[in-house]
């Protein structure tokens, strides 16, 4: 009886989805329920062993006769019997009704993250260049994170962005910057003139607070010149290929959406072929362990000290760091989007 019992809850909790609010609810019910239906078994036996002895005590001559016993007993047995199965059965069938009116409209919202994730994945870029490689990875169902890339005559415009905050919000932001970023670009303004018309944009209409960090940059693919703007987003690591590697310096910017009318001030720089830039978000260097420490600036540089005169593609680049970063957090949940992009001249 226990086992057919167990054998309907599961197969209900898995109609019901597994990984849904409902099904998981309905798991926990399940835990709750077969510790009710062993208790009650052993209840059982013990109110059994009872009316046995009663019996006995009311017919002394019983105890040498040991099938009257039982068919003195049975009709108590037999009702104890029902009783509990029938208060089980009528248990379960209220939880599964509270948990089927709870659990619908937290389904229906998480369906809708579900979705929201794959539309948002969907807008970013992934039939990638051989000199290009990125990967984004949101810590909820959506993120704010952020990258994109095109070439166009031998010039490879690529960016990446964080917003701030998680979840929702984030990712609507994130798409409306991306959104602002493809078109002010596609226009062929220089890269200070596209943040400041993207920030200024941005910053009028900015009523909740949040803002989102940049770095924008135009490589030209057969000189390995680089025009670059960062608007407040963490260094890029640069792998020279006969040098020590390192992080790039850049002036002092402030992120997109904090006020109207800053001037920005793009750089350049020229870099020699076979150059590695790895851009990334800070849920690389802000990865935790269970202890608080954090990935760091530090470990990063040492781990591209490894990629020196290495001819990795820049997809294996992307997700061994992803892969250590992983290993450093030694299964701590990911707090923050993370995002990465390798480039190699």
């Amino acid at each position: 009886m226990f086992f057919k019992f167990l054998y309907f809850c599961c197969n209900y909790s898995i109609d019901m989805g597994g990984n849904s609010f409902s099904g998981r609810l309905t798991l926990r019910i399940i835990g709750i329920m077969s510790l009710i239906t062993i208790v009650s078994q052993f209840v059982m036996a013990v109110v059994s062993q009872i009316i046995i002895a009663k019996e006995v005590a009311h017919h002394p001559g019983l105890e040498q006769h040991p099938i009257d016993i039982l068919l003195h007993s049975l009709p108590m047995q037999i009702s104890l019997i029902v009783i509990v199965l029938a208060s089980i059965v009528v248990m379960f069938f209220v939880c599964r009704r509270v948990i089927s009116r709870m659990a619908s409209p937290v389904d229906r919202i998480e369906s809708d993250l579900v979705l929201a994730r794959k539309i948002q994945l969907g807008m970013l870029r992934t039939d990638f260049p051989p000199m290009l490689y990125a990967l984004l990875n949101p810590a909820k169902r959506v993120g704010g994170d952020l990258y994109d890339f095109t070439i166009k005559d031998d010039q490879l415009y690529f960016a990446i962005g964080d917003v701030s905050g998680k979840g929702i919000a984030a990712s609507l932001v994130m798409a409306i910057t991306r959104v602002m970023l493809r078109f002010v670009v596609g226009s062929g303004l220089p890269l200070d003139e596209t943040l400041r018309r993207i920030n200024d944009e941005f910053s009028a209409t900015n009523k909740t607070g949040m803002f989102v960090t940049l770095f924008v940059a135009r490589v030209d693919l057969k000189t390995g010149h680089m025009d670059f703007c960062n608007a407040g987003h963490n260094p890029i690591l640069v792998i020279p290929p006969d040098a020590e590697p390192y992080f790039l310096k850049c002036k002092t910017n402030i992120a997109v959406g904090m006020f109207e009318k800053f001037n920005y001030e793009a750089e350049q720089i020229d870099l020699k072929q076979g150059t590695r830039i790895i851009a990334y978000t800070d849920g690389v260097t802000e990865a935790e362990k269970a202890d608080q420490s954090l990935y760091g600036n530090e470990r990063l540089l040492e781990w591209s000290k490894t990629l020196k005169n290495n001819e990795l593609i820049e997809k294996d680049v992307v997700e061994r760091l992803y892969a250590s970063v992983q290993t450093f957090a030694e299964g701590n949940p990911q707090n923050d989007d993370i995002t990465i992009v390798s480039l190699r001249l």
